[in-house]
């Protein structure tokens, strides 16, 4: 079956987002301008070191039409958004009647799907204006109730101890320059969960990519557009870093934009979450995602799919003092007198 016909509203959905790439593909809504970029250049030319021209937070920008239009092959592909729901349902055993915080929601999809099958409390949030605008207004089109919400994974005032689960999709989890700051995430995740709440996470396979990934590539996106793209390891081989450059077939370059990503290990991810304090973990290695145009599938080639709970508290049993038994001590019998 087509994946554009599993769902109906999905189906609108993808539409409204590609037209809105159509008309919305302003350089300035990139990652902005890469450090050395010349006054009014669209493109900084070749360059011999990608990290020299990473923003520290390329993720505030990023997330917009054009994002839409280069990865939408994967994160518009309403086959692997079921496929994902399918499997986080699954793997928790979540009820209608849960508090679902679908965080780094991006464009909303994971929340809406849940909405639409009857989910009753799904909450949505991410950094990206633009990408919740979109969610909201596709909640609307859609007539599917889901609170969407703008603001840091980091710190998130949407309440402690209110959400049965957590779920990372998506791969996004690993964006900041200091790894602190991807455990404050998990902090707050813990912070906003109840006791015996799960978190889900799917992110990359950072062992396999960081040995397996394409320095260059280059895809058609749609009739007109055409995305290249280069890759490299951080100095400190923590990260991969990515160019992507833009290109209409008409305009020339729409943007030059750069990212990048933690390469958490399973075994590196696992040390992280037990000392946040998360307990009962779960790693499985992901298949490939669906793509309709199946070619660079980039970060998301391979992934790993977590699952782990916040304890809950040992139940501890009342204090009983010692008990000594009232024992009766019978009266010694008098010895009898020795006959001599």
């Amino acid at each position: 079956m087509p994946a554009n016909k599993l769902r109906g509203w999905s189906m609108s959905r993808k539409g409204t987002a590609l037209q809105a790439a159509a008309v919305d593909l302003d350089p300035s809504h990139g990652a902005g301008a890469g450090k050395g970029r010349r006054n009014g250049a669209r493109t900084l030319g070749p360059i011999s070191n990608l990290e020299d021209h990473l923003p520290s937070d390329w993720w505030r920008t990023l997330f917009n039409s054009v994002y839409l239009k280069t990865d939408g092959d994967v994160f518009e592909n309403d086959r692997n958004t079921v496929e994902e729901v399918d499997l986080l349902i699954r793997s928790t055993g979540l009820e209608c009647d849960d508090r679902i915080l679908d965080l780094c929601c991006g464009q909303g999809r994971h929340a809406l799907e849940l909405a639409y099958r009857g989910f009753q409390y799904v909450t949505g949030l991410d950094c990206s204006r633009y990408l919740i605008r979109l969610a909201r207004k596709r909640a609307k089109q859609c007539n599917l109730q889901v609170s969407y919400h703008e603001g840091d994974a980091r710190n998130f005032p949407l309440g402690d101890g209110e959400f049965r689960c957590v779920c990372i999709l998506g791969n996004s989890f690993g964006y900041f320059e200091r790894p602190e700051d991807d455990l404050a995430v998990l902090e707050a995740v813990k912070r906003a969960l109840a006791f015996g709440g799960k978190l889900v996470m799917d992110l990359m396979d950072g062992e396999w990519m960081r040995s397996h990934f394409e320095p260059r590539s280059w895809e058609w996106v749609d009739q007109n557009h055409f995305v290249c793209r280069e890759r490299s390891l951080a100095k400190d081989h923590d990260r991969l870093i990515s160019r992507e450059v833009v290109v209409d077939a008409e305009r020339g370059v729409i943007t030059d934009q750069f990212y990048a990503e933690r390469l958490y290990s399973k075994e590196r991810l696992e040390a992280l979450l037990s000392g946040v304090g998360f307990s009962n973990l779960r790693v499985h290695r992901l298949l490939a995602p669906d793509s309709c145009r199946n070619q660079d599938l980039g970060m998301t080639a391979h992934r790993l799919f977590v699952t782990c709970e916040v304890p809950r508290p040992a139940r501890l049993m009342p204090h009983r003092s010692a008990v000594i038994p009232d024992v009766t001590v019978a009266p010694r019998r008098p010895a009898s007198p020795r006959r001599g």
